[in-house]
């Protein structure tokens, strides 16, 4: 998966190693096809660890979900700070 962003700006370095962690926790708690409480909280503490959530991470966790999960799979998730 490449990693760009919507705006003009290019991705640092910083953000790219970011969403790249992101993808491989996202990918490793989609392993055995479930999302649990413990695989979400994990994402959300990962893409709110700068204290907000970019559209770059809300798509990655999206298309990854997606993926694995196919089109009409994807569960309805809130990624709002608890």
């Amino acid at each position: 998966m490449e990693f760009e962003r919507s705006s003009a700006k290019a991705l640092t370095p910083a953000e790219i190693q970011h969403l790249e962690t992101l993808k491989a926790v996202v990918e490793t708690a989609l392993k055995d096809g479930v999302l649990d409480e413990g695989e979400i909280a994990h994402i959300k503490s990962i893409i709110w660890a700068d204290d907000k959530v970019t559209y770059e991470e809300l798509r990655t966790v999206h298309e990854i979900i997606q993926s694995f999960m196919g089109d009409d799979m994807v569960p309805p998730l809130d990624w709002r700070r608890n």
